[in-house]
């Protein structure tokens, strides 16, 4: 059955993580079921210290990044404290060189290109795999020397990717010329025409999720209902009242609420008696993707079968 995750973000772990990126950067990755087999996503609250630096890159996945504090110092897609930005899959940004801390949310996934997405997890074990084979990884580059004398240099992701596909990467055409950068300021707030005391600042749409703020004034309430399609909300200001527990908002390690909404789930009442603010992330893709599966499997049962001698 769909179902609904809702945690504290001081009950997740604290992890250092970098997949061989130059400088400091602690992670919490929070539990994230897509409900659809085979489609993985990752959801995480990050800190980066200062120093850490990434080369010009690309990616096989899509991105968002929404600061919480500090700026996120990326060149072509640089994002202020309440700015959201999205790097989509085959397109290039960068460099970032962090001259002072930052703080934010970040999700990857799944692009529409439908190239499967790699977890961090899997990514850590293939650095360890290639140190181990003689790569070494410093500022952002995997290099090695071949058996040629000649060095070869490589993305420290891309190196790993390769490693875990065993396949060179073909990168997705890029969508848009460059990353796209979300900035709520010039976003009017739209009251929701069905729940008295919501409104929403829908920031951006692209291809299958999207971006937007939600904010419950004093005394709303949200009624219980199935929500049609999946949602990451991450409670950034305020409070709210669900499942018979008080949870509160906030950007630190230890202050904030994490909520995932499964397609189908059945979500009980939220109220804010103080008021809230939600920073959400919606995935229509996901229903979608399922969608696509069942369709298949069912076009691929109505082939003939072959004739037995």
């Amino acid at each position: 059955m769909p179902s609904v995750t809702i945690m504290s973000i001081a009950d997740v772990e604290l992890v250092q993580a970098g997949i061989g990126r130059e400088g400091s950067m602690a992670v919490k990755q929070f539990p994230l079921d897509t409900g659809v087999p085979g489609i993985q996503l990752e959801f995480s609250w990050n800190s980066y210290d200062t120093g850490y630096a990434t080369p010009r890159h690309r990616h096989t996945f899509d991105q968002y990044r929404y600061a919480l504090t500090g700026d996120r110092m990326i060149e072509d897609g640089y994002v202020k404290p309440g700015e959201c930005a999205f790097y989509p899959e085959g397109v290039y940004y960068g460099p970032q060189m962090q001259t002072a801390p930052t703080i934010g949310l970040g999700l990857q996934f799944q692009g529409i290109s439908g190239l499967p997405y790699l977890t961090h997890v899997d990514l850590r074990n293939a650095v360890k795999s290639l140190k181990a084979e003689g790569w070494s990884f410093k500022e952002g580059v995997a290099s090695k020397v071949g058996p040629d004398g000649h060095k070869i240099n490589k993305d420290s992701h891309a190196a790993c990717v390769e490693y875990l596909t065993g396949e060179k990467i073909d990168f997705p055409v890029g969508r848009y010329e460059k990353p796209i950068v979300m900035k709520p300021e010039g976003h009017p707030w739209i009251v929701d025409r069905k729940v008295a005391g919501v409104e929403h600042k829908k920031l951006g749409f692209f291809g299958g999720s999207g971006i937007r703020l939600t904010r419950l004034e004093p005394g709303a309430k949200i009624p219980a209902r199935v929500e049609e399609d999946a949602e990451i909300r991450y409670l950034i200001e305020g409070s709210i009242s669900y499942g018979g527990k008080t949870w509160k908002g906030g950007k630190t390690k230890d202050e904030g609420t994490y909520m995932f909404v499964q397609a189908g789930a059945d979500v009980g009442e939220i109220t804010a008696p103080e008021g809230a603010t939600f920073f959400v992330i919606e995935l229509p893709m996901l229903a979608d993707i399922a969608a696509g599966k069942q369709s298949a499997t069912r076009v691929s049962a109505k082939q003939p079968q072959p004739a037995h001698a």
